[in-house]
């Protein structure tokens, strides 16, 4: 009896060791060796690899009107992508993009000279030539509300103060009194002024 008990105990355990790994007196699965097995080459992978970061670009457009657009925003959120060994994660957020933009002020006081062509209409009338009603001379712009400005204005014919209405950056219209003192007379004078800023 003792001998048949002996061979079934070799035979299960040459079965049984057919099945398991053992070592120092533990014995492991195929199956369990394999999951060790990958477990200690991700522990590895771990330690001498760094995590890869792919980022979404971001872009800011300014266009000529001054407006600002930036990418990061529904319906294409910002997204930021990890891969690691065996890991892969995603994640996603919106890009709140605050712009500080220098507006121009829309009133106040300013040192602006412009060149000034215009006419003085009393002049012309009490004058034989309709040509010696032309002035030439410099407007000195010293305050503006938008496109309005005051000036006072210094001829090769005249001097006087008056309004300016800018058309364009550095051209408009100008109306205002002139006292010709050609003629001494008070006059009404209208022109157009250019300015270099």
């Amino acid at each position: 009896m003792k001998h048949l008990l002996l061979t079934i105990a070799i035979v299960l355990w040459s079965q049984h060791s057919q099945t398991q790994t053992c070592s120092t007196g533990t014995c492991v699965s195929p199956d369990d060796m394999k999951v060790i097995v990958k477990v200690l080459e991700e522990k590895k992978c771990l330690q001498t690899t760094q995590p890869i970061f792919t980022l979404d670009p971001i872009t800011i457009v300014t266009d000529t009107e001054g407006r600002v657009y930036g990418s990061g925003a529904d319906p294409h959120p910002y997204s930021v992508k990890m891969s690691w060994c065996t890991y892969d994660a995603t994640a996603k957020g919106k890009v709140n993009l605050l712009v500080a933009k220098n507006e121009p002020a829309t009133w106040g006081w300013r040192f602006r000279p412009k060149f000034m062509g215009s006419f003085l209409f009393v002049d012309a009338f009490n004058q034989p030539n309709a040509g010696d009603a032309v002035d030439v001379g410099i407007l000195w712009d010293f305050f503006y509300w938008k496109a309005l400005n005051l000036n006072v204005a210094t001829g090769f014919r005249s001097a006087g103060a008056g309004v300016g209405v800018d058309l364009t950056r550095n051209m408009g219209l100008y109306g205002g009194y002139a006292f010709s003192w050609w003629t001494l007379k008070s006059n009404v004078q209208a022109g157009v002024y250019f300015s270099f800023w």
